[in-house]
């Protein structure tokens, strides 16, 4: 197992247990957990490509042992970049078919470890990539799917729930939690729930600065995108450092 898998791997580890998430085995690669419906999830790090028989494989071992399964690839090595539009292979839609057209990714980025979904969104015959926000452990549930022509039979599988992230004005949602108006398009700038810790909204502004800095992004609206990414951090950083 690399040394990028071992990160975040202890990464996701450490953030499954502030979710207050039980782990039951630690392997590394694969870690089980307790949910707190009181189901097993088995969370697979995949770090070098992988085929639909091996994921059948995976899913049929899970399966027979009453397991709900979750895989989590190595974005840099196996997954496109964003905004690309691409073709899909065979183990590509056999994951987005149980993941909602999704597929689970962790990134390294120097000290920084980040997990978060990989939209595939239908373009045509082709998909248009998009990568979605930091993702909260304690958004992870399970789920019986049906498969595809590529993945046959239904499965269990563990997977974070659609949407969540962006609920923080609804009532008995789970982020219920309001922020002041001149906060709150920051806090949506930023793709942030309203009861975001100081340690979440780091992990978020440093994300997004790796998308949008002008040093890395050649688009004519970097410039501009950054300098709004940088205000809406330093207006919500004020609250912490008020508080």
């Amino acid at each position: 197992m690399r040394f990028e898998t071992i990160k975040a791997s202890m990464y996701l580890v450490w953030k499954l247990k502030f979710a207050g998430i039980t782990i039951k085995q630690d392997g590394g690669d694969i870690i089980l957990v307790e949910l707190p419906i009181g189901e097993t999830a088995s969370i697979h790090l995949i770090e070098s490509p992988i085929e639909v028989y091996e994921i059948k494989s995976i899913l049929n071992d899970n399966d027979r042992k009453g397991y709900y399964t979750l895989f989590v690839l190595w974005c840099d090595l196996l997954l496109p970049p964003e905004g690309h539009v691409v073709e899909t292979y065979d183990w590509e839609r056999a994951l987005l078919a149980l993941y909602d057209n999704r597929i689970y990714a962790f990134e390294i980025a120097g000290s920084e470890v980040y997990i978060f979904a990989v939209h595939f969104d239908p373009e045509g015959s082709y998909r248009h990539i998009r990568y979605g926000n930091t993702l909260h452990m304690a958004d992870l549930g399970a789920a019986v799917v049906s498969g595809s022509p590529y993945l046959n039979g239904t499965w269990r599988v563990a997977r974070f729930a659609a949407g969540t992230r962006h609920t923080s004005q609804q009532t008995g949602g789970r982020y219920s939690t309001s922020v002041p108006g001149s906060l709150q398009a920051y806090y949506d700038l930023l793709e942030l729930a309203a009861d975001a810790d100081a340690d979440t909204v780091k992990v978020a502004y440093r994300r997004l600065a790796r998308l949008y800095h002008p040093d890395i992004n050649q688009s004519a609206d970097a410039t501009a995108k950054m300098q709004a990414i940088n205000e809406a951090y330093e207006q919500i950083m004020k609250q912490f450092e008020d508080s």
